[in-house]
């Protein structure tokens, strides 16, 4: 998958230091995308996120900041979110793709007592929808 992808559903702009909800966290990796401040960047991703983005900068032959930081466009105008859900260790957040104008859910795992965006889930939940199967 592509990181433009990603970049697209991010949202908002907020401090990078208040990740104590999902919606933050959202909000911390949207500003650092405008940045392309990578270190920033991973320190919003879950463990499974920084594994699958590792992964796919191998294949393409790339560092993991390199990646993270290419191929992306971060939208100027802040895409809307609503509807944060909270469940125990998970969350979900609907982030308006505004390329599609639908809104897509962007799961969340609370890691180390922080949010952290699961995009390895939201992929592996996206392939599912499309009967592709599961990335491991």
């Amino acid at each position: 998958m592509c990181v433009a992808l990603i970049a697209a559903l991010t949202v908002s702009a907020c401090s990078l230091l208040n990740r104590s909800t999902p919606t933050a966290t959202l909000k911390a990796f949207y500003e650092a995308s405008k940045k392309k401040d990578a270190t920033a960047m991973k320190k919003t991703l879950s463990k499974g996120s920084l594994d699958m983005f590792e992964k796919q900068a191998k294949e393409q032959g790339k560092s993991f900041d390199d990646l993270l930081k290419s191929d992306q466009h971060t939208p100027d105008k802040m895409p809307e979110t609503r509807n944060e859900k909270i469940d125990g260790e998970t969350a979900t957040l609907e982030v308006k793709n505004d390329q599609t104008n639908k809104w897509d859910t962007l799961p969340f795992v609370k890691e180390d007592g922080e949010w952290k965006i699961a995009f390895d889930k939201f992929i592996e939940d996206m392939m599912k929808g499309l009967g592709e199967p599961k990335i491991k």
